[in-house]
């Protein structure tokens, strides 16, 4: 590397409250990437009747989990909550 440019990265790295919000900043960036994996209205997966789902991947119909409809389940229906409660986890 320039000796210039290692000078700089030395001043930077001996400014502390710098170095670490750096490296703070660019974890919280990293996270953020993955913010719809993690916040979202859908169960990562779902053990129903021995069988492991994976909704946050594949739309799975609400008749997969014992419902009526052909439609996407909706996960936070207390009705798809109590069907998938009495066979799975």
């Amino acid at each position: 590397m320039n000796p210039l440019v290692q000078a700089r990265l030395e001043r930077f790295k001996a400014n502390k409250r710098g170095y670490w919000s750096m490296w703070f900043f660019a974890i919280l960036f990293v996270l953020s990437l993955f913010a719809e994996l993690i916040a979202n209205d859908k169960p990562l997966f779902v053990n129903y009747d021995g069988v492991w789902y994976f909704p946050v991947f594949q739309a799975y119909a609400e008749t997969d989990f014992g419902g009526e409809f052909e439609a996407e389940a909706d996960y936070t229906d207390p009705y798809i909550e109590e069907l998938i409660e009495e066979k799975g986890t």
